[in-house]
């Protein structure tokens, strides 16, 4: 049985994140969102809009596209 997608996407949030040298805070601040929501959306607490996505994602400097996990990662 595969991780929920929540989990899925938080675990690649965190990845793309610490890969790029950011904290949860610093994420926070160029997304727009609080720290402590990007938190729970990384521990696959909160389910994401698309509207969030694009946010993390321009946060990040990244697609939207890699902030989506594949089906085979959970």
């Amino acid at each position: 049985m595969s991780d929920d997608i929540r989990i899925r996407f938080g675990r690649r949030l965190r990845q793309l994140r610490t890969a790029a040298g950011v904290s949860q805070e610093k994420l926070g601040e160029l997304s727009g969102l609080h720290r402590a929501f990007v938190s729970m959306v990384e521990r696959g607490e909160r389910n994401v809009t698309i509207a969030t996505v694009e946010k993390l994602a321009r946060g990040l400097k990244c697609r939207m596209a890699d902030l989506m996990p594949d089906a085979e990662d959970g």
